[in-house]
C-alpha cells in the first residue's frame, strides 16, 4: 500500500537534482556552501556534512518579511507547522513527519524548555533577534539527546560585527500590522556589542472559523509583542573570549474558543546567558555556557484570571538553568573529536487548586569522532542521558528516572569533485512527559531508529541534496481506556526529500520537495497535520537596484488529529515580492502574501491569513 513511495517520488526528485548539473552556466554567484555546526557540533562546510542541513541567514530573514518563526521556516525541506489562528496562538512544529514533541528547538545551543505535555514553548521568538538558523533533519539524539528524532532547529542570535553603527526597520501592512525594530552594534578593539529592541502590533483576524464553530466570537483577534536584547563579547586575550547575553520579550495575544467569551494569553520570556570561548592550545577548543531562562504565561477570560477551582490555569511559570560544556579536539588534519556535557534543571508550576508542579533534571554526556580518509568520510557519535522527572498534583508525587544511550554512525564517499554519496543510521529516544508519568509512573521512553541515504551535488554556486529517510518506533506512548500512558504505539515515517539552492542564468532559485508517508501502524492512519507531499519554490532575479521574486508553497491533504475524523484539504499559496536598494544603507521591500487569497487551514476550525500586502523600509549600513 505504501511501499511505492520511493518509485513515486524518485523521478521528480531526481529531476530537481539534474538542474544542479546545468547550474555551472550561472552568471551570478551567492553563498550556497556555508559553514555549519549542528551536524557534528563542530564547524564543517555544508558540502562535507553527512546529515541533511539547511541554513537560513540574516539576509534570508530580511528578504522573507516573515511575521513569525513558523512563517519563516515554512518552505524549508521537511518542515511543516500547525497553528490555531494567527501569530502568537498555539503553534506546533513538525520535522521529517515527526510530532512537535519529537523536535528539539535550541537557542544558541541550549535546548528550549518543553511544557508538561512535551510541547515547544518558544515558537514565537522575535525574528529581529536572530542572526541565522540551522535546520538539522533526521535522528540527532547522539548529539542533542531527548526528542531530537525529527531533527533540530538551532537558532543563533545576533552578535556585533563590523563598525559600530545603528540599524533598523519599519513595516506596515494588512490587518493594520505595524512593526518597528532598531539596533546598534559592531566590533572594535576585540569587543563586540549588539543592542536590539522591537515592537509588533496587529489587529489580526478572527482566529476561529465561524462556519465550523458557530458559537465563537467573530471579532478580530489582535496580537502585540515587545522585545529587547543585549549581547556583549570581550576578547580578553588571543585565546580567551567572554560574553554575556540578556534578552526579554512580552506578548499579548487574543484568541477564540467556541463561545462568546474573550480570551487572551500574555507571555513573558527572559533569558540571561554568560559564556566563555577558549583556544586551549593549537588542537583544543573549549566552550562553556551558563544560561537562565524564565517563562511566564497568564491566561485570561474576559480580562480576568480563571477561578482557583477551575481546571484551566491562569498562571504558568517555567524556569530553566542550563550548563553547556563543549570541546573540539583536532587529533590531526583528518581526525576531529568532540565531547562535552549538557546539564539542565527545569521547573514548571501552575496556579489554582488543580495546579501542578514539575521538576526535571537532565544530565547528558556526549562524544563524537569525524575522520576523513581521502574520498571516504566517517562519523561516529554516542550520547548518554540521565533524566529524573518529578510531577506533583493534588498532593500526589509521581516520579520517573530514565537512562538512555543514543548512537549515530555515518559515512560519505566523494565520487568526484562535485558528487558525493552519504548515509547515516542512528538511534534516539523521547522521554515521557510529566503528564505521562502522572498517569503511569512505569511508562518508558519512546525509542526510535532512523536511517537515511543521500546523494549530494555541490560546486561554487550550487548545492543540492536528494535523501531517502526512514524512522520507526515500536514503543510510542499512547493511552489506554483509562487515559493512562502506555508504550503501545508503532509508527513509521519514510520518504524522499530533495532540496536545491542555486543561481541559474541569473535566477536565484531555492527549491524543496518532500514525498513522505507519516503513518501510525497501530491506528492504521496518517499522522495528524502532516502531509504526504509538500514543497516550495522561491525564484528571484536582480535587475539593477531591484530584486523581484515569487514564492510558491503547496501541501497535500492532512488528517487533523487522531482524536477526530476531520481532513484538512490540500492547498497552495503564492507570494510576490520586490525590493529596491536605494543606496548602500537603505532598502525598500514590498511583499504580496497569499496573492490569490486562498482559504486553507493548518488546524481544523481555525482561520489563516488571507491576501495581504506588507511594506518595509530597512536601514542597514554596510
Amino acid at each position: 500500500m505504501k511501499k511505492s513511495i520511493r518509485a513515486r517520488a524518485f523521478a521528480p526528485a531526481l529531476s530537481v537534482l539534474s538542474l544542479a548539473v546545468v547550474a555551472s552556466l550561472q552568471v551570478q554567484a551567492f553563498e550556497v556552501n556555508p559553514v555549519v555546526i549542528s551536524a557534528t557540533r563542530m564547524e564543517q562546510p555544508l558540502s562535507q556534512v553527512l546529515s541533511s542541513v539547511s541554513v537560513i541567514t540574516r539576509a534570508d530573514i530580511d528578504k522573507s518579511q516573515a511575521a513569525t518563526l513558523a512563517d519563516l521556516l515554512q518552505g524549508e525541506t521537511g518542515f511543516e507547522f500547525g497553528r490555531n489562528g494567527g501569530p502568537g496562538t498555539v503553534t506546533s512544529f513538525f520535522l521529517r513527519g515527526q510530532n512537535s514533541s519529537n523536535v528539539a528547538l535550541m537557542i544558541d545551543g541550549v535546548r528550549v524548555q518543553p511544557d508538561s505535555i512535551g510541547s515547544l514553548t518558544q515558537t514565537d521568538l522575535p525574528l529581529s533577534q536572530i542572526e541565522r538558523i540551522e535546520v538539522l533533519r533526521g535522528g540527532a539524539g547522539a548529539l542533542y539527546g531527548d526528542a531530537a528524532i525529527g531533527g533540530v532547529i538551532n537558532i543563533y542570535t545576533r552578535k556585533g560585527k563590523g563598525q559600530l553603527r545603528p540599524y533598523g526597520s519599519v513595516s506596515y501592512g494588512t490587518y493594520n500590522t505595524r512593526d518597528v525594530s532598531v539596533g546598534y552594534g559592531g566590533e572594535v578593539n576585540g569587543k563586540s556589542l549588539d543592542l536590539n529592541a522591537g515592537s509588533t502590533k496587529s489587529d489580526g483576524f478572527s482566529s476561529m472559523n465561524k462556519r465550523q464553530n458557530t458559537n465563537t466570537d467573530p471579532a478580530d483577534n489582535g496580537y502585540s509583542k515587545n522585545n529587547a536584547s543585549l549581547r556583549f563579547e570581550d576578547k580578553l586575550t588571543q585565546s580567551l573570549m567572554l560574553g554575556v547575553r540578556i534578552a526579554t520579550s512580552t506578548s499579548d495575544t487574543s484568541y477564540d474558543k467556541n463561545d462568546a467569551n474573550a480570551y487572551a494569553l500574555k507571555t513573558t520570556n527572559d533569558t540571561y546567558s554568560f559564556y566563555a570561548r577558549q583556544q586551549m592550545n593549537d588542537a583544543w577548543f573549549n566552550t562553556l555556557d551558563l544560561t537562565r531562562a524564565e517563562l511566564k504565561y497568564e491566561d485570561l477570560k474576559n480580562g480576568n484570571p480563571y477561578p482557583a477551582s477551575s481546571l484551566s490555569f491562569s498562571f504558568i511559570n517555567g524556569k530553566q538553568n542550563a550548563l553547556r560544556w563543549g570541546n573540539v579536539y583536532e587529533i590531526s588534519k583528518s581526525h576531529k573529536a568532540s565531547f562535552g556535557a549538557d546539564i539542565l534543571r527545569d521547573d514548571y508550576d501552575t496556579s489554582g487548586d488543580n495546579g501542578y508542579k514539575i521538576n526535571r533534571n537532565t544530565n547528558g554526556y556526549y562524544a563524537g569522532l569525524t575522520s576523513v580518509f581521502d574520498a571516504l568520510t566517517l562519523q561516529a557519535n554516542v550520547r548518554r542521558d540521565l533524566i529524573d522527572i518529578d510531577y506533583t498534583a493534588y498532593g500526589s508525587l509521581s516520579q520517573s528516572s530514565i537512562g538512555a544511550t543514543s548512537t549515530l554512525f555515518g559515512a560519505g564517499y566523494q565520487l568526484n569533485s562535485k558528487w558525493k554519496l552519504t548515509g547515516t543510521t542512528s538511534t534516539g529516544f523521547r522521554a515521557p512527559t510529566a503528564y505521562d508519568i502522572s498517569t503511569n509512573a512505569a511508562v518508558k521512553q519512546e525509542e526510535f531508529k532512523s536511517e537515511e541515504a543521500g546523494l549530494v551535488y555541490a560546486d561554487a554556486n550550487t548545492y543540492g541534496r536528494l535523501v531517502y529517510f526512514k524512522t520507526t518506533t515500536n514503543s510510542a506512548i499512547g493511552y489506554d481506556l483509562n487515559w493512562a500512558a502506555v508504550n503501545i504505539g508503532e509508527t513509521r515515517v519514510d520518504g524522499i526529500e530533495a532540496n536545491l539552492r542555486t543561481n541559474w542564468y541569473g535566477n536565484r532559485i531555492k527549491l524543496s520537495a518532500v514525498q513522505q508517508d507519516p503513518w501510525s501502524i497501530t491506528d492504521n492512519e496518517q499522522l495528524g497535520r502532516r502531509a504526504r507531499h509538500f514543497g516550495s519554490v522561491d525564484i528571484s532575479r536582480q535587475y539593477m537596484s531591484y530584486e523581484v521574486g515569487t514564492r510558491i508553497y503547496a501541501a497535500g491533504e492532512r488528517k487533523d488529529s487522531h482524536y477526530n475524523a476531520h481532513m484538512l484539504a490540500g492547498y497552495s499559496t503564492v507570494a510576490f515580492y520586490v525590493s529596491r536598494k536605494i543606496d548602500n544603507e537603505w532598502t525598500a521591500r514590498v511583499k504580496l502574501e497569499n496573492a490569490f487569497d486562498r482559504e486553507y487551514q493548518l488546524a481544523y476550525g481555525y482561520n489563516t491569513p488571507g491576501r495581504g500586502i506588507y511594506a518595509t523600509l530597512q536601514y542597514q549600513p554596510k
